[in-house]
């Protein structure tokens, strides 16, 4: 690949600046860190919801949450209490369309509610209208989706996925508009920072959920594309939180309230919010690692976790019964060797012993994905197991040297707002993997298949981007 105006400016600030001195030379110029220079701005704040006078209507919504081979959740934001059901058909003109009651809408959810639509045919088109106190509320034409294949069944499966939504809504809006415009993915996986209320209030959690589901762009892609979410420290409490955060019950109440995705059957005993669902030949462990999370700070040893024992045993259990061809493990924190503070490289004590049993185990088809750091790549983890890292949604990007770029990896882009895909053939033996990066208003910028051995995590090489070859080279370490 030719040096592109992105790769040369990526190269050049890489090589040894001149120091300034009396013979005329231009002083150094110090680095900028758009994370760290945002950082020290005066932070926007969403301001309050002007209240909506007349009947009940459509704040936000309805959104897809868990879609499966029979079911479906639909999930909505009322303007004030109502009672509300779903009409759900196999055709737009809604003959012999069956009703869903959802029951009661008040203000002790935020006005918030979601149902279940059970008893649906697999691999069926079905259109769907929302009417609050007997009145349609939804936009037309009817909004539409697809159930997944029957269970059991490998197949053809495109998954989006993403993270760090940006402080305000409008920040993301570029991202969401063109994601909904193009809608050429099967689900959606929000992987944290999906909004920035750095809080555990839990009326300024529900203002910041309630603003970033007003986009146009979201609230059309989601009332057909089902979306499946964890958090990271942002929409879980203060920046870099963990599990001694005042007040997370109140974060779990509101990340409650406004997702729907599938129940874990052991909440009752341990309230974080991981879950697993397969679809397609695909297995998907989306974790938490903030609830059980040990502070950065503390000396790393056998006592620091990000998951917590319960869920380190719950995944293993998972792991091993899993018959998926394709296992997507989903955490907010990266799982590279070389990132930052905040995130699994802070934690090598649970880190290591895991990445060791996945091998002792023979696991095979695992692809990990991660949000957080505001910039979309890939790394290959013990030369095994991919990472993607995807994002920013609407945050502003990171470049911050060997976090981004090192050893480990493989494709990197980081100017603009993106999102990645990964385009799974589970049908194959052994299952078709490739990714793909997006960025808002310049489409697709990269895509590439996995060697068959990196899907099947058998020790092995993968050849780096042009790109990425580039930065090292520029530093000196190609």
């Amino acid at each position: 690949m030719s040096m592109t105006r992105r790769g040369f400016l990526v190269a050049g600030s890489a090589l040894p600046m001149a120091v300034g001195s009396a013979q005329g030379k231009e002083p150094k110029k110090e680095k900028v860190n758009p994370i760290a220079v945002a950082a020290k701005k005066p932070k926007p704040e969403i301001p309050p919801l002007v209240k909506i006078e007349g009947p009940p209507c459509l704040v936000a919504g309805p959104m897809l949450g868990h879609l499966g081979a029979s079911e479906a959740w639909i999930w909505v934001r009322a303007s004030k209490g109502a009672s509300w059901k779903v009409l759900v058909s196999e055709n737009a003109d809604f003959v012999g369309a069956i009703e869903v009651e959802g029951g009661l809408i008040d203000e002790s959810t935020a006005f918030t509610s979601g149902v279940c639509v059970k008893g649906l045919k697999a691999s069926t088109r079905y259109f769907y209208r929302v009417l609050f106190d007997g009145r349609e509320v939804s936009a037309l034409p009817a909004a539409s989706f697809v159930t997944a294949l029957p269970e059991g069944e490998r197949g053809k499966l495109r998954i989006a996925f993403s993270s760090c939504a940006g402080r305000m809504p409008v920040d993301s809006a570029a991202t969401f508009g063109e994601m909904s415009a193009r809608a050429d993915f099967d689900l959606l996986l929000m992987l944290g920072d999906n909004h920035y209320a750095d809080s555990t209030d839990l009326e300024r959690l529900r203002l910041y959920y309630t603003a970033h589901r007003q986009l146009a762009g979201f609230r059309e892609l989601t009332a057909r594309c089902p979306i499946y979410a964890i958090w990271d420290d942002h929409d879980y409490g203060p920046n870099d939180s963990d599990s001694t955060a005042e007040g997370k019950e109140q974060s779990l109440q509101a990340f409650r309230e406004y997702w729907r995705n599938p129940v874990r059957v052991e909440e009752a005993e341990d309230p974080a919010i991981y879950y697993a669902f397969e679809r397609s030949g695909v297995e998907f462990f989306m974790l938490d690692v903030r609830w059980h999370r040990s502070p950065n700070r503390m000396e790393d040893g056998p006592d620091k976790t990000m998951l917590g024992a319960t869920q380190l045993a719950w995944l293993k259990t998972r792991l091993k019964a899993s018959k998926a061809a394709v296992k997507v493990l989903a955490s907010g924190s990266e799982w590279q060797s070389n990132g930052h503070k905040d995130s699994w490289t802070s934690f090598k004590h649970e880190r290591e012993p895991f990445f060791d049993w996945l091998e002792a185990e023979k696991i095979e088809g695992v692809v990990f994905v991660s949000g957080d750091r505001h910039f979309s790549g890939g790394y290959h983890i013990r030369n095994r197991w991919p990472e993607f890292t995807a994002g920013p949604l609407g945050s502003p990007n990171e470049r911050n040297g060997k976090a981004v770029v090192n050893a480990e990896t493989f494709t990197v882009r980081y100017d603009g707002k993106m999102w990645m895909v990964l385009d799974v053939d589970a049908s194959m033996q052994p299952a078709k993997v490739s990714y793909e990066i997006w960025e808002a208003s310049e489409g697709l910028i990269e895509s590439r298949e996995l060697p068959p051995e990196v899907v099947r995590g058998e020790k092995t090489v993968m050849e780096r981007s042009p790109f990425v070859r580039e930065i090292l080279a520029a530093r000196g370490e190609g």
